[in-house]
């Protein structure tokens, strides 16, 4: 059996974006979340074995927000 998806062309990109994040929400259970920079509005899939990943992109958000707390913890020091 095979299943034809048959939805408005306007409506047809909703219509995938639906199922793609129910696909991921029920393979992937806890490990669709959003970015832990509150500036980011992005999601990530977490495929690290421990389920702890935080950031969107460790390249971007990931260095901004180390970056940020290094900075808050020189200032404290001095």
């Amino acid at each position: 059996m095979s299943w034809q998806l048959e939805a408005a062309p306007d409506e047809e990109i909703a219509v995938r974006v639906v199922l793609a994040w129910s696909r991921v929400t029920t393979e992937l259970p806890r490990r669709l979340r959003a970015c832990a920079n509150q500036e980011c509005h992005m999601f990530l899939i977490d495929h690290s074995r421990p389920g702890t990943a935080r950031w969107c992109s460790m390249a971007v958000c990931g260095n901004r927000m180390k970056a940020r707390t290094h900075a808050r913890k020189r200032r404290f020091e001095e």
